[in-house]
């Protein structure tokens, strides 16, 4: 006697919710098998418990700050690191366009056309593109760095598209007025007012990715031995020491360690040192090195060359590693390599993660 119908779908179901995330062409073949399991796959509840199975959205790719000299202007590009790609390319209106920040499914994008920034955010997979006027303060070419992040508290982050979102933004006001921060909020359509202003110190032009921590998003700094801090909550900015002065060709990225706390990478020649910010004993906050990573095991690399440190996956224990001979991903917690991209012009690099599923309407 053959199963009921639905004893089937049910066991189907499991099944399908069990291929891998960062392989979204897994679920496209299957849902190419039969009418029935298309219908499966394509229902909005499927998603929901594929993405709670799952928890962690998965990398696609990531977005290139941007190729400065690419014949078509040096607009940010979309390097995917799936196949086929699932993302489309971000289309912009002129060439002075550069990546800020990608989290929670959107991607900041910026421009130094003008004394106060031009902003936008995109959602690569519903395509849902918002333009940001940046805040009152002159900004100095390069001199700011911003963030984007989901604005509600009380979402898991696991399919947040659509729903409002902020921007902090720290910057360098060229008035004199020192390092300032302010937060956009969709909803209010407004900047918030600074609550404080943080002086001398002033964002770095690398523009290194940022990392989210509770109520908190950190930001390196070019100029100083100190991480920038921004507490979204209260508006507020602080600076902390960062692990050490850091030496000429030395570059480091912040990154979020397996238990949750702040962490930094830094890299000189080819020892990659790994740093935890924890709380010892006596109830302070230290700079903690864990590991230590010779990459000239691990990656293809000429000897006593320089490796260049690019981005990390937050949440992923993913850094991104670029040498003369490509870029790399390294998993801290298993330790496999990857080559993600030739060998280009790619200054800092920032991670797209999302669940992408059959049904999911792409703005191509």
């Amino acid at each position: 006697m053959a199963p009921p119908p639905d004893l089937m779908t049910d066991l189907v179901g499991e099944i399908l919710l069990r291929l891998p995330p960062d392989d979204p062409a897994s679920l496209v073949r299957a849902s190419l098998v039969c009418k029935p399991w298309r219908r499966l796959i394509a229902d909005p509840s499927f998603s929901r418990r594929y993405r709670a199975f799952h928890q962690s959205p998965p990398m696609l790719g990531f977005f290139n700050f941007n190729d400065y000299f690419r014949p078509d202007g040096g607009v940010p590009h979309f390097i995917s690191t799936v196949s086929p790609s699932p993302i489309p390319q971000p289309t912009f209106d002129r060439g002075d366009w550069y990546a800020l920040d990608s989290r929670h499914g959107r991607v900041l994008f910026g421009s130094d056309s003008r004394a106060r920034a031009d902003l936008f955010v995109w959602e690569p997979i519903t395509g849902r593109r918002q333009e940001v006027q940046g805040p009152p303060m002159v900004l100095g070419h390069g001199f700011y760095t911003a963030a984007v992040l989901c604005a509600l508290r009380s979402c898991n982050h696991l399919d947040c598209c659509g729903g409002p979102f902020l921007v902090a933004l720290a910057g360098y006001d060229t008035t004199g007025r020192g390092l300032r921060a302010h937060v956009y909020s969709s909803q209010a359509g407004t900047w918030n007012t600074p609550a404080n202003e943080y002086s001398p110190l002033r964002i770095g032009q690398d523009r290194s990715p940022s990392v989210l921590i509770g109520d908190y998003v950190y930001f390196t700094l070019l100029y100083g031995d100190q991480v920038l801090r921004l507490d979204i909550g209260k508006n507020c900015l602080s600076a902390i020491d960062s692990p050490g002065s850091r030496s000429y060709g030395e570059s480091e990225v912040l990154m979020l360690t397996e238990n949750g706390s702040l962490g930094l990478a830094r890299v000189k020649g080819l020892r990659l040192c790994l740093w935890s910010r924890d709380v010892n004993s006596d109830g302070n906050a230290e700079w903690l090195q864990f590991r230590i990573i010779e990459l000239g095991k691990l990656i293809i690399a000429m000897p006593h060359s320089e490796a260049t440190l690019l981005g990390s996956a937050e949440g992923l224990g993913i850094i991104f590693v670029a040498t003369q001979f490509g870029v790399f991903t390294i998993e801290l917690k298993s330790g496999r390599v990857r080559k993600v991209g030739n060998i280009g012009d790619y200054f800092q690099v920032f991670p797209f993660m999302s669940f992408y599923t059959p049904g999911t309407a792409l703005a191509l």
